[in-house]
């Protein structure tokens, strides 16, 4: 949350597999997570009549593939190298997103598709990331190499809800899926400059989930849940709640979302002066109350600038919560040494726990109460994920969960 600084920025150097890696994921947040993603979900909300629970259950079937997968990828990491299953996995999520280009001839068919390759895509790429974003960045400097990566691609995202808003009102959905073929399918060209390296999984699939429940890892157990399950929230309910808010206009919804990443880049630089003169606890305290009360705030939104309002004020908490907690991520991943992949493949499979219990308690609340309910839940969840953050960091040392650091046999 700093003013952005010259002098505080000299030490910061960016190799060349990071910045490629960087450009991979830019193009993919481009091709699906800043555009299609936002509109996915109203998708599918829309073309099965608005029955959230329809949603739902969706996203359910992937979150539960790819917790249940994860270690079978991570099986091919020795194999086929780390650069390669990122490869592959994009060509998943090419094939994925075309395959909803045809919605229209065969829904079911379509479905299929998308949901079978949007797996595999999950099932090889987040593993393989993680791990070589790890190897690559500097311990020293990874919060700041996370602040500047971080700063810049919101800038180069700032603009691409509007846009999809504009394709689909238009063209329509067809239009907005090829264009997103295309942005994905250009990402794998920066991969090909990504050092080639090779990690061994060497858990059995039963070791894997018995290690994920030991008391070692309970505390980042419970907070990669806790992740899951308010990120969930952010990814599929919440865009179809702004687009019923929004009377179901796409372009406005685009825009609000565009106009919230823009006051977020703003504001970090107009209240920089005011958080640089506390400590780090008292900015994480702060963050925590704005990251949890927005989501009660959110409950109580009837228009589109509320919406603008509330999710600008709650993505300020975000923001300071989201980079303290990813970067303690990836130093618990590097400080795991050669067990960086085991790491990885636990916090994905929390991850994806905290997603699945979230949509099904969704799921049978949504049957009782309205929509909003999810964002109460939500509050509850991000109290825990930064609660058991701000634990982990005040123990110090190595932390829970860490692997044990001797050598593979």
């Amino acid at each position: 949350m700093r003013r952005l600084s010259v002098s505080d920025y000299k030490g910061v150097k960016f190799s060349r597999n990071i910045i490629a890696l960087y450009f991979n994921r830019l193009l993919l947040q481009i091709g699906g997570a800043s555009t299609l993603a936002i509109f996915l979900p109203i998708f599918f909300y829309t073309e099965f009549g608005k029955a959230i629970h329809a949603v739902i259950l969706i996203y359910l079937l992937i979150f539960i593939a790819h917790g249940l997968l994860a270690p079978f990828g991570a099986k091919l990491l020795v194999s086929m190298g780390i650069r390669r299953l990122m490869m592959i996995s994009v060509l998943f999520v090419v094939i994925a997103i075309f395959a909803l280009f045809f919605w229209d001839v065969d829904p079911m068919v379509a479905l299929i598709f998308y949901v079978t390759f949007i797996v595999f895509y999950k099932v090889l790429y987040w593993v393989p990331y993680h791990v070589d974003f790890a190897k690559f960045t500097d311990k020293a400097t990874r919060g700041r190499q996370m602040s500047v990566l971080l700063n810049a691609s919101q800038v180069v995202l700032t603009i691409s809800p509007a846009l999809a808003g504009v394709v689909i009102a238009f063209f329509g959905f067809d239009s907005l899926f090829l264009l997103s073929v295309v942005i994905s399918f250009i990402s794998i060209l920066p991969l090909f400059l990504v050092d080639r390296t090779y990690e061994e999984f060497s858990f059995g699939y039963t070791e894997t989930f018995q290690k994920l429940i030991s008391r070692d890892h309970r505390s980042l157990l419970l907070a990669y849940i806790g992740d899951g399950a308010q990120g969930v929230i952010t990814v599929v309910i919440w865009p179809i709640f702004i687009f019923t808010i929004l009377d179901g206009k796409y372009i406005a919804v685009g825009i609000v979302s565009s106009l919230t990443v823009f006051a977020l880049i703003v504001l970090r630089f107009v209240i920089g002066d005011i958080i640089d003169k506390w400590g780090r606890q008292k900015v994480l305290t702060l963050s925590s109350i704005l990251y949890t009360t927005g989501w009660i705030f959110k409950v109580f939104i009837e228009t589109g600038f509320q919406i603008f309002l509330v999710d600008t004020y709650h993505n300020v908490g975000k923001v300071v919560n989201r980079l303290s907690f990813d970067a303690s991520t990836y130093d618990q991943m590097a400080d795991n040494g050669h067990y960086i992949d085991e790491f990885t493949v636990l916090k994905e499979i929390a991850l994806n726990c905290g997603r699945v219990l979230m949509l099904i308690l969704i799921l049978g609340l949504t049957a009782f109460f309205n929509i909003q309910v999810a964002f109460i839940v939500a509050a509850f969840a991000t109290l825990l994920m930064t609660l058991l953050n701000r634990r982990i960091h005040i123990q110090g040392g190595e932390a829970p969960g860490h692997l044990p650091s001797h050598p593979r046999a």
